[in-house]
């Protein structure tokens, strides 16, 4: 299990299980948040706005995940996608040319240098790092990277 975010945050990890996080008693009982409501989608480039519902799924039932700085959530046809986890840049080479033209989107604004540098530096587990994602209703992978 990912992050823990609420009041009393700090005093569950570790203690919630599965199950309280996938009905929701987990947040009904402690206010527990699990991803950054304001992370799930819409706010980023080619990222869809989506219903409270969904927001609302993902951030108090579903297990979170850990990032160098806030994670975010990455959403596709209207819905969450599916968190299919870090990734370095073999990872992400081996997820195709889509998930990199993502990645580079996601960047904004980098100069080609500047990209290139960055790209060959993922790393899954020293940073910057990708976290990969997929659309559960039409397969496409994207994601966003970041970095300690």
């Amino acid at each position: 299990m990912g992050p823990v975010y609420g009041a009393k945050a700090v005093s569950l990890r570790g203690r919630i299980c599965p199950w309280c996080i996938a009905d929701g008693s987990a947040h009904e009982k402690y206010g527990a948040e699990f991803t950054d409501a304001a992370g799930v989608g819409g706010h980023r480039r080619g990222w869809d706005e989506v219903p409270k519902e969904v927001v609302e799924e993902v951030a108090y039932r579903t297990p979170g995940f850990s990032g160098w700085q806030q994670e975010r959530w990455w959403t596709h046809c209207g819905d969450a996608a599916d968190f299919l986890g870090p990734a370095g840049r073999g990872e992400v080479e081996a997820y195709g040319s889509e998930l990199v033209e993502a990645l580079r989107a996601d960047v904004g604004g980098m100069s080609d240098q500047n990209w290139q540098a960055y790209y060959q530096a993922l790393d899954k587990k020293h940073g910057p790092t990708a976290y990969v994602f997929r659309c559960l209703h039409c397969g496409k992978v994207g994601g966003y990277s970041d970095s300690h």
